[in-house]
């Protein structure tokens, strides 16, 4: 057998017998240490336990946590971040509608903006990396709020078993009536200016549209971020235009003034400037007639629905506030609170049904008078 080196004794190897010899028979008199009843010493460098004096473990919790309103939502509205980012059903449409934003934006401040500022003024620049910015952050916020989504209430039979009417009249605050109807998803009278919106599969308090830019409906609480997105956007094309002009024209005085085809040669030194005047007076065409007919919407204190709906005149309108009371109304009224906590569970949503003007109604007309209400149906909101 090889001979162990010098300095690295060869271990002794522990007896199997002693290791498994009963707690009771070994001496406590022979370990240094001090053996307490119920204690003792194992093989060297093992302690031995005594399990008997030790509790037992406690049984697992049978109790269940109580679910959270975005882990059981109806509604066809996406939760991320464990409930903290809420989207529309499309969510893909909102990041594509901000790639649309962003990528002509890089290009813009990459190649066209630096030679503009240096001939004219920083502010170019400035601008140029603000107001982009300022567009998406209108853009994000439209799409991650929540519209003014309406709580469901429970089932319901009708009173005395007779047969709920569909439409009933309400008194608004300011003396007009509308017309409300009954919805049978969240079995409810709808607000006054509420709708169902089918695609989100919610009653959106005013709603206004669904749009497929923002993947989302557009509604009371998104509505004042959505007319920052659609009126910055379309300042933002203006200002493209005219600094990509400004940069050709920065071409054009370079070449001599005697050369043949000086229009042209121009744009073709400043490629990037002719692909993003295209594109931005694309976008110009859209969002330019979008920006004055929600500007006429804000000015009569209507919603897109009502006005392809009812296209209320000036004087019919229920909701009129004259022309400084409607631009107040959508510029400067505090948003309402949401009617949900999305992170908490259903015993602790807050109970907000009263968040606006117009849901502090009175009723007129109630279910017993159906055919009356179902004759101005066509009148009021639905």
């Amino acid at each position: 057998a090889p001979r162990p080196l010098e300095g690295h004794p060869r271990r002794a190897r522990s007896d199997p017998r002693t290791a498994a010899e009963p707690l009771a028979r070994r001496d406590p008199a022979a370990s240094p240490d001090t053996v307490a009843p119920g204690e003792g010493r194992g093989p060297p460098g093992r302690d031995l336990i005594d399990f008997s004096t030790m509790a037992p473990p406690a049984a697992p919790s049978t109790e269940r946590r109580e679910p959270r309103i975005f882990e059981t939502w109806e509604g066809n509205d996406r939760f991320f971040c464990d409930g903290r980012c809420m989207t529309g059903p499309s969510p893909g449409s909102l990041a594509g509608t901000c790639a649309l934003v962003l990528v002509p934006s890089v290009v813009f401040n990459a190649l066209v903006v630096p030679d503009v500022a240096s001939k004219y003024s920083l502010a170019f620049t400035v601008v140029a990396i603000a107001w982009p910015l300022w567009c998406l952050g209108c853009l994000v916020a439209a799409g991650t709020t929540d519209p003014g989504i309406v709580r469901r209430e429970p089932y319901r039979p009708p009173p005395e078993g007779r047969a709920r009417a569909r439409y009933r009249e309400e008194r608004l605050p300011n003396g007009k009536s509308v017309t409300v109807k009954w919805n049978d998803t969240c079995n409810l009278y709808q607000p006054p200016r509420a709708h169902h919106c089918s695609v989100n599969d919610n009653c959106i308090d005013k709603f206004d549209h669904h749009c497929p830019w923002v993947g989302t409906t557009i509604g009371r609480r998104n509505y004042r971020p959505f007319l920052g997105f659609v009126f910055g956007t379309g300042i933002l094309c203006v200002f493209v235009i005219a600094t990509c002009a400004l940069q050709i024209k920065i071409k054009y005085d370079e070449l001599p003034a005697d050369t043949q085809s000086r229009n042209l040669k121009a744009m073709g030194k400043a490629p990037a400037a002719m692909i993003v005047l295209f594109v931005s007076f694309l976008g110009f065409c859209f969002v330019g007639v979008l920006s004055c007919f929600h500007a006429y919407l804000v000015a009569t204190n209507q919603t897109t629905y009502e006005n392809f709906r009812d296209g209320y005149s000036w004087d019919e309108n229920p909701y009129n506030k004259g022309l400084v009371g409607n631009c107040l109304e959508a510029w400067c009224s505090r948003a309402p609170p949401s009617r949900f906590r999305f992170r908490k569970p259903a015993r602790q949503q807050p109970h907000l049904d009263g968040v606006a003007d117009e849901t502090n109604v009175e009723v007129v007309v109630d279910g017993g008078a159906e055919g009356g209400a179902e004759g101005g149906a066509e009148g009021g909101a639905e």
